[in-house]
This record gives C-alpha cells, sequence and structure tokens, in this order.
C-alpha cells in the first residue's frame, strides 16, 4: 500500500501504542558516515546521529542497512519509517518525500574519477550509483550512463573497462584503486543531508525535528562532526 499521510501518522500512532520499532534503513559501505565494522554493527556519523535522534524521541529503532536505490521508494511505500545516509535534499526528491532539518552540509562539488586520458563526461561511459544526485545529474546533462547498484560495482565497472569514469561520492573506496584517478570536476548542488521520512507523516517528521534541533543547538551534531568527519 502506498504511505499516505493519513495512513503514514495512523501507523505512526499504532506503532509508538504496540511498543514497536521504527525503521530506520540506510546504506552502509560509506564510510564515515555509515558502515558495518568488525562485528557486522551498522555505525559510523549517520548511526550516532540516527540513535541520538531515537533516544531523544523516546523512539525504539530497528536499523536496516539496504541498496542506495532502496531508499526513497522504500520510505515512500511504507517498507522503510526513516531512511538516512549522506541523503542529500533537492527540489526533485522533495517532491517525494518529506525531509528533516538538515543536520549535515555536503560539498556542491563531485568528481569523475577514471584512467588517465579517459574522454571527458561528454564522450564517456559513465558510471553511477542508481538513486544517486549524480545519476539524475548526468542524466539531466545527457551522459551515456551505466547505472550500478553498489560503489563497489560503480568503480568496478572502470576498473573493468566496462565504463570509462565513475561519477560520484567515493573518497574512500577509491583509496584501494590507486590507478583510477580524479580527472573531472562537477558542480551538484543540493541543500544539505538530512532523514527522509513518507510524505505526510507529520507526527514522525516533528518528533524527528525537535531532537535533531535540540541536538544542533546544544552541539551533540557538532561532537558526531568533530567524530566522524
Amino acid at each position: 500500500m502506498t504511505c499516505s499521510g493519513v495512513i503514514a501518522a495512523a501507523g505512526f500512532a499504532l506503532t509508538l501504542a504496540a511498543g514497536e520499532p521504527v525503521v530506520f534503513a540506510t546504506e552502509a559501505p560509506f564510510p564515515p558516515y555509515s558502515f558495518v565494522d568488525a562485528a557486522g554493527v551498522i555505525t559510523g556519523f549517520e548511526r550516532d546521529v540516527g540513535d541520538e535522534v531515537c533516544r531523544r524521541a523516546l523512539l525504539v529503532c530497528d536499523w536496516r542497512n539496504v541498496q542506495f536505490d532502496r531508499l526513497i521508494p522504500g520510505v515512500m511505500t511504507g517498507e522503510f519509517d526513516v531512511v538516512l545516509g549522506g541523503l542529500a535534499v533537492t527540489p526533485e526528491r522533495m517532491r517525494l518525500v518529506d525531509f528533516t532539518f538538515a543536520y549535515n552540509e555536503s560539498s556542491d562539488t563531485d568528481v569523475l574519477y577514471g584512467h588517465a586520458g579517459a574522454p571527458a563526461p561528454a564522450q564517456a561511459r559513465v558510471a553511477v550509483q542508481s538513486g544517486t544526485i549524480q545519476e539524475a545529474h548526468a542524466r539531466d546533462m545527457g551522459w551515456d550512463l551505466r547505472p550500478f547498484g553498489t560503489p563497489a560495482e560503480v568503480l568496478g565497472a572502470v576498473a573493468s573497462g566496462a565504463a570509462d569514469l565513475a561519477f560520484g561520492a567515493f573518497e574512500s573506496e577509491i583509496a584501494n584503486l590507486p590507478d583510477l584517478l580524479p580527472l573531472y570536476e562537477e558542480d551538484v548542488p543540493d541543500m544539505g543531508t538530512a532523514m527522509a521520512v513518507c510524505r505526510g507523516n507529520d507526527a514522525l517528521l516533528q518528533r524527528l525535528n525537535a531532537a535533531l534541533g535540540a541536538m544542533m543547538e546544544d552541539g551533540t551534531i557538532d561532537e558526531f562532526t568533530q567524530r566522524w568527519l
């Protein structure tokens, strides 16, 4: 069933009454923001922010590690209650979901990686991760796209010669691929990163924003930023 404002608000009230968890979904091969540690636990900046929001909002939260392109569709259909993890706020996404306050800034400049001598983006086969703002930007630019589900698949396509350039935020992964170089830069503006809920789920959104607002005011977000970023 498609999540609606009325259904979402009612469902959230029932969730609280029953003591069932609020499902937080993120993509976790994205250090230091969200990744799985040696014990198999989702950790990082986003996990610390999410856990503290849950504590302050008196929510029992259940974390799920899913592929990035499932996040927004999943919260729209009610599969997840909250999605986060370097989730940039854009006008296009605001038409699909409701965002909390932005609690982290993101760079407007993204990098295209490739082997030395790779063609410019307009002439290249460009690998991107599905569902990202880089995919949307590349599509708007009319580039020859090669969408993949994970960062590892995007970079693997370039490493194997199936694509010429990898477009996205791959700073941590690229360290293990010395043959792939930062070749081009592209401006992809956004309005910071935030959590998202189903459109119209005002009951949940208000509780998340109240917790995030207090965390920004008392320096907790700054503390997490200094710890991880």
